[in-house]
């Protein structure tokens, strides 16, 4: 399964937020399952790849009703972490396909994205300096201010440099031995 900081980088890629909290219940409901089995309880839609979905079709009508319906009864806010649920799930059934070198290529290129704030407003609409998210309403771009964003950035930047300082001292020890 992909490491929590690469949930939490295509959280903030995809929506500007981190929901770190929808992974973590998912979670708890499987805690004494090791590895890949404690995808068994709480991760539904990880279990129904190939029945009701798959990589050609990640997210198909029903999912899409599933969270417009969401969003009419409960608010964006919840549609988009149902939305998250989804893709951690979809992210987690490809991960688990990749060969490792593959892996640690899509690793180096989040970690490149998270240090070059300004490809994530322009690439991705998420001024992480600024604290705002770039947002379709009714047609039109606007930008819409989140505080949340920016200290959910300075902690996941934080979270990944310790990561990739841990990941160089790896390598180099590997290299001298």
């Amino acid at each position: 399964m992909a490491a929590g900081w690469f949930h939490r980088t295509l959280d903030l890629m995809a929506f500007g937020r981190i929901y770190s909290h929808v992974h973590r219940e998912k979670d708890a409901a499987s805690q004494k399952m090791a590895g890949r089995r404690h995808r068994e309880v709480g991760h539904e839609y990880y279990q129904q790849y190939g029945k009701l979905w798959n990589h050609e079709n990640p997210f198909p009508p029903w999912v899409l009703d599933v969270i417009q319906e969401l969003r009419d009864r409960k608010g964006a806010e919840s549609a988009e972490e149902r939305m998250a649920s989804y893709g951690h799930d979809h992210l987690d059934r490809v991960w688990d396909e990749l060969p490792r070198h593959v892996r640690r290529y899509w690793e180096g290129c989040f970690v490149f994205l998270l240090y070059h704030p300004e490809i994530l407003e322009n690439w991705a609409g998420v001024d992480v300096i600024q604290g705002r998210i770039q947002r379709t309403i009714d047609g039109q771009e606007l930008w819409e201010d989140s505080p949340e964003t920016l200290e959910e950035y300075r902690w996941l930047r934080r979270e990944v440099s310790r990561h990739v300082k841990y990941r160089l001292k790896d390598m180099l020890d590997s290299y001298g031995s």
